[in-house]
């Protein structure tokens, strides 16, 4: 009769396979890849996006061009093209302006936190601070 009845404790038994993916199909970060099939030198494309990413190509290149079309004549700055770039260049700009003042805001919330819970740490990191802001004048 052995193993003929399910056992009626075994639906509180834990389970055999501790495997369970988190968050399956998600990808934090970003992801880029680089194959034969879209690179002739996948290699040495990686390499460079390692160093230098698309983004950090692509703004340098957007900043050289926004110099290039300010040294127009007015009358060829105002094509629809330029234009159009112009107010690209202004959009990812303003982008990077505020995700600037996101982070001093996050460091302003960490220095308060320093101040309450390690106040010679934070002397140390606030005068740090202080002359870097000093010499930036």
């Amino acid at each position: 009769m052995k193993g003929s009845m399910p056992n009626p404790l075994d639906f509180f038994a834990a389970p055999r396979n501790f495997v369970q993916p988190i968050l399956p199909g998600w990808v934090f970060g970003s992801v880029t890849n680089i194959t034969d099939q879209n690179s002739s030198a996948p290699d040495t494309e990686q390499e460079i996006v390692a160093a230098q990413s698309y983004g950090r190509q692509l703004g340098r290149i957007m900043d050289a061009l926004a110099l290039l079309i300010a040294d127009l004549p007015k009358e060829k700055q105002d094509a629809t093209a330029f234009a159009e770039f112009a107010k690209l260049h202004r959009e990812i700009n303003d982008i990077k302006a505020q995700a600037a003042a996101r982070h001093l805001d996050r460091i302003a919330a960490d220095l308060a936190t320093l101040r309450e819970t390690k106040p010679k740490e934070y002397e140390r990191v606030a005068a740090t601070l202080r002359q870097v802001l000093k010499e930036a004048q």
